[in-house]
C-alpha cells in the first residue's frame, strides 16, 4: 500500500486537510496488522483472515473514527465512576464484583465493555503479543494501539461482540458481492449511527483503492 497517498485522501476527505502524529500512529497500528500481523492467525480467526477483503479494512477504520471520536486513538468510554455503578451488577457483561462497572468500561478502539470482554481478550491478544498483561488486572493496557488493534480485528473477524461478523454485510463488489456497510454496524451496536458510518467507510475504501491496497484473498459470497 501506498501509505503516502492513502494519507493524503484521508486527510482532505475525513479530517478537514490536517492529520495529527497521533491519529496517524493510530491508524498505523490497524495497518500494520492487516498487512503483516506479529504471527499468523489461528483457529476461527484463521478461518476468517484468509476471506478478508478490503471493504473489512475499510469498515474498521470507519468504526475507529467514530468509536473514537476521530482521534483514532484507543480511548475511554465517556463517563464517570459515578456513571458506570450502573454496570457493577450486570451478568450480561460478567460484572459481577463492586467497581466492576467503572473498572470495566469500555475502552479501546471499538469500547471493549465488561468483566467477560476483557477476560476473554486476554489471550486472543496474547497470542500476538505475549506481554500483554492479564486485561482483568490491567484494563488500561486495552489503550496500547497494538492491543486494541488485536481486540478490535478479532471482535469483528469472528463476531464475538455481537455475534455478528464482517463476513455477514461485506463481500468482494469484484466478484459481484454485496458490500453492505449499514448493516455492519450491527457488528458493533445495532444501527446506532449506521448511516454515518457506513459514509465514513465509503471514504476510507476509496482512499485504500487509491493507495493500491489490496485484500489478501477474495471473500466467498455472503
Amino acid at each position: 500500500m501506498d501509505r503516502p497517498k492513502f494519507y493524503d485522501r484521508v486527510r482532505d476527505d475525513l479530517f478537514n486537510g490536517k492529520l495529527s502524529q497521533a491519529q496517524v500512529e493510530g491508524m498505523e497500528a490497524i495497518l500494520n496488522f492487516w498487512e503483516a500481523p506479529p504471527i499468523a492467525p489461528t483457529g476461527e480467526f484463521k478461518v476468517n483472515w484468509e476471506i478478508r477483503s478490503l471493504g473489512w479494512l475499510a469498515y474498521m477504520l470507519a468504526t475507529t473514527y467514530h468509536e473514537t471520536a476521530h482521534t483514532m486513538q484507543p480511548i475511554d468510554e465517556y463517563g464517570g465512576e459515578k456513571y458506570f455503578q450502573k454496570y457493577d451488577n450486570f451478568p450480561e457483561l460478567g460484572n459481577n464484583q463492586p467497581g466492576d462497572g467503572a473498572r470495566f468500561h469500555g475502552r479501546g478502539y471499538v469500547q471493549l465493555t465488561g468483566r467477560t470482554n476483557y477476560t476473554g481478550m486476554t489471550p486472543v491478544v496474547r497470542q500476538f503479543y505475549p506481554d500483554c498483561p492479564d486485561l482483568t488486572l490491567d484494563p488500561d493496557a486495552v489503550k496500547n494501539p497494538n492491543f486494541a488493534a488485536v481486540i478490535m480485528f478479532y471482535g469483528m473477524f469472528v463476531g464475538s461482540f455481537t455475534g455478528r461478523a464482517l463476513k455477514h454485510y461485506i463481500g468482494d463488489p469484484e466478484r459481484e458481492q454485496e458490500v453492505d456497510f449499514y448493516n455492519a454496524r450491527k457488528i458493533i451496536n445495532g444501527l446506532d449511527r449506521a448511516e454515518a458510518i457506513a459514509g465514513y467507510a465509503v471514504k476510507f475504501n476509496a482512499a485504500l483503492e487509491s493507495a493500491s491496497a489490496k485484500s489478501k484473498l477474495l471473500a466467498p459470497s455472503i
